[in-house]
């Protein structure tokens, strides 16, 4: 049955795989409020002593880079126990258009601003790429490919979500 509005797709709406079992994140809280973080019942190492204040950026920061959901496990020192499904968030899209900071030259393709060390893909995508530790990425191209597919470049970020049009209208 159709309404007015027109029929629903599961091909319309982004889905989220989500698997059988879902990693485990269990988080124990000290009188202090010192946090102890495990993933899959492994010590999960994090930058520094961990407080309740960084609870939330580092199941977010579990989930993210897992990209997918996970179930968390709190444990505070009353002995008791909080349990939530955090899923990783959607990269936010950043988008320049005709950026200053990108070039395109016989060959080779040239832009700034991304993350250090943060992978770029290049639409129609011929090739990925791995950001300097500056953020700068470079990569040589054959002639013959820029030529056929001349105008419109992108250089999309997979962390920082920047996404540069070169070139061409968008």
């Amino acid at each position: 049955m159709t309404s007015a509005a027109g029929s629903y797709r599961r091909d319309d709406h982004a889905a989220m795989r989500v698997p059988v079992v879902m990693p485990l994140v269990e988080v124990t809280v000290d009188q202090k409020g010192h946090l102890t973080v495990s993933l899959d019942r492994e010590p999960y190492s994090a930058d520094g002593a961990l407080q309740r204040e960084d609870l939330r950026r580092v199941l977010d920061d579990i989930a993210a880079d897992l990209g997918t959901p996970v179930r968390v496990e709190v444990h505070e020192a009353d002995d008791s126990t909080f349990t939530d499904i955090v899923t990783p968030s959607r990269p936010r899209l950043h988008v320049v258009e005709h950026a200053k900071q990108a070039t395109v030259t016989v060959g080779e393709v040239a832009g700034e601003g991304f993350l250090p060390n943060e992978d770029v893909a290049v639409a129609v995508v011929v090739a990925h790429q791995t950001a300097s530790t500056e953020g700068t990425t470079r990569l040589r191209l054959p002639p013959a490919l820029l030529e056929a597919h001349p105008g419109l470049l992108m250089l999309m970020g997979k962390k920082s979500g920047i996404v540069m049009v070169i070139g061409g209208a968008a």
